[in-house]
């Protein structure tokens, strides 16, 4: 028995190990194998980076030209498909009109003239040679449709980043506005409060004085004589006034 690390001085040939390698895939497990995986371990039986490369890349190749010969010709298929509903759904209708109105049968010469070109349609469409020219057209045809779904997803993805961006910007200039809100309203009530600490207390209001009454005092003799002949000098000039006019 050979102890692990050591060798066993056995060799096999290019084809054994094939051989070998086919029987103990078929054996293992079936698992995808990633590319750094599958380098490592050609690596450990003395196979180049190089040569794996090269050798994925023309898999790679062999994998693109059979999906492409597969679309196309499930695309042949379903073409035909649709062109066979076509034909019977057509031909249907004209033997309706036909049957239902007097005359000579003459839907047939349709049905066997559009019959022709769909037995050489399904001839091309039910066959499964397909020229190399038509697997290199529809891999240039489905790498422009990936290159195209690629351009589409990302520009999805950038627009979905700028709208995300413009969401995180609106809300960090409306958090903004809140905290100089908060800010200002801090600052104006301590404003405030020093304000009405610094003050000097208002003075007292002033009490107003009641009205000082005037004191009537008695008249004399002499003044109240003075004051009835004045009454009296009043009294005639009054009249004359009256008497001149």
């Amino acid at each position: 028995m050979v102890k692990p690390g050591k060798q066993s001085g056995r060799r096999y040939t290019e084809a054994e190990v094939r051989a070998i390698l086919e029987r103990a895939l078929r054996g293992a497990q079936a698992r995808d194998v990633s590319h750094d995986e599958l380098v490592a371990a050609a690596e450990e039986i003395g196979i180049s980076r190089g040569a794996i490369e090269a050798a994925s890349r023309d898999i790679e190749h062999v994998r693109g030209e059979e999906a492409a010969r597969a679309a196309l010709l499930a695309r042949r298929r379903k073409e035909f498909r649709a062109h066979l509903f076509s034909y019977l759904l057509v031909n249907a209708f004209l033997f309706a009109v036909n049957a239902l109105t007097d005359g000579p049968w003459w839907f047939f010469w349709p049905l066997l003239g559009w019959g022709l070109g769909l037995a050489f349609h399904a001839l091309g469409a039910l066959s499964s040679d397909v020229s190399p020219r038509q697997i290199r057209r529809e891999v240039e045809r489905s790498a422009a449709q990936a290159r195209k779904e690629q351009h589409r997803r990302l520009k999805e993805q950038r627009r979905v980043e700028r709208l995300e961006r413009k969401q995180r910007l609106e809300q960090s200039a409306e958090d903004f506005g809140h905290a100089v809100e908060e800010g200002v309203a801090t600052v104006l009530s301590r404003i405030a409060q020093e304000i009405r600490g610094s003050a000097p207390p208002p003075a007292p209001a002033p009490v107003e004085e009641a009205p000082r009454r005037r004191r009537i005092e008695p008249l004399d003799a002499d003044e109240a004589e003075s004051e009835d002949l004045g009454e009296e000098g009043a009294d005639r000039a009054a009249r004359r006034g009256r008497g001149g006019r």
